[in-house]
């Protein structure tokens, strides 16, 4: 169903005994925005990239016009949340893999859990945070190497992420089942932790998420390498952590393929409008019917067009991505309800 808005490794419990840690580095979150107050390492100081994306404003014409307006890399350092979207105070958790910082509001079940894309930490989730944890408990925090996470000598791939995530969740004591939201590259990650442990997911939002067969399809029709994957150049940029995901972002999009199946629970597909208004049009219709693709994996999935929205669609209209977790919740909380009643 198309809306749009225009009208180890797997098993439960099988975390190895003693899991190598992260290199320790840690400073004091004094502030729930964990990217304003506190001051990130040298390994994950803000791109330039984000400086030279403010240059030239005049007419986007060319491959780099149309690269600002495509599911990039670029416009993940283009843009912050709005000053006033806050996080309510963080705190660490001292999980097997090392010290993360996450911020945890709201009571009730099931538990939405943010995942942010590569160079995005959890204070660009505050303005649909916020609202979410005022229907249930809700879960932000940062990857290692983010925030006031500390940075890992471990893999960077999406099942090594997956792996600290779900442990950082037992560590709190935040136990399943999970509405799991991912953005961007997290989306794939989401995807990944739905399909390994699918008796833990109740839900899932995926917003401008990849499908992991779309860089495949660019190349079958011929699509500009540049419209869809970022060059060599731009990845000489990036700080190492966000470099580390980028680079190790072809073994996380084969994991998600090769996973399990994912589950039959509610799912919304969030794009933005940009792919079939702005983008080349062959490439367009390849997203989109991706996005489509995406939707078709659970029973209960739908895909929404949003418009006024580029990649960060949770910044672009926090709105749209509120009414699409508050949603799946509700229909998780009813599924639930059902088979509760029905086992009586």
């Amino acid at each position: 169903m198309v809306d749009n808005e225009h009208g180890d490794r797997p098993g439960a419990g099988n975390f190895p005994g003693k899991p190598r840690h992260a290199a320790r580095r840690r400073l004091p979150d004094v502030t729930g925005d964990a990217g304003k107050a506190s001051k990130p390492s040298k390994g994950v100081k803000a791109s330039k990239v984000g400086k030279a994306s403010k240059a030239g404003k005049g007419p986007r014409t060319g491959a780099l016009g149309i690269l600002r307006g495509l599911p990039s890399l670029l416009q993940m350092f283009r843009r912050k949340a709005a000053p006033e979207a806050k996080l309510p105070h963080a705190h660490f958790s001292a999980t097997a893999f090392g010290i993360r910082s996450l911020v945890v509001a709201g009571i009730g079940t099931p538990t939405v859990v943010f995942e942010s894309g590569i160079g995005q930490g959890k204070r660009n989730w505050a303005p649909v945070f916020n609202r979410v944890s005022e229907l249930t408990r809700a879960v932000a925090y940062d990857r290692a190497g983010y925030g006031q996470s500390e940075v890992s000598d471990l893999p960077r791939d999406g099942l090594q992420i997956v792996l600290e995530l779900r442990n950082m969740l037992r560590t709190e004591g935040l136990v399943p089942p999970y509405v799991l939201v991912g953005h961007s590259l997290g989306g794939t990650m989401v995807k990944l932790f739905a399909k390994t442990w699918p008796e833990e997911v109740a839900g899932v939002v995926l917003v401008d998420a990849r499908h992991e067969e779309f860089t495949q399809r660019c190349r079958q029709i011929g699509v500009n390498r540049l419209l869809y994957e970022p060059p060599e150049a731009f990845l000489n940029m990036l700080p190492p952590v966000p470099r580390a995901e980028v680079v190790a972002a072809p073994l996380t999009l084969k994991q998600a393929r090769r996973a399990g199946t994912f589950p039959d629970v509610p799912l919304i597909v969030l794009t933005q409008s940009n792919a079939t208004s702005r983008w080349p049009a062959a490439l367009g219709k390849v997203w989109l019917a991706s996005q489509r693709k995406m939707a078709g994996m659970s029973a209960l999935g739908r895909i929404k067009v949003v418009g006024q929205a580029g990649h960060n669609v949770h910044m672009d209209r926090p709105d749209v991505v509120v009414r699409a977790v508050t949603g799946v919740v509700r229909a998780a909380r009813l599924i639930r309800g059902k088979r509760l009643k029905a086992g009586r």
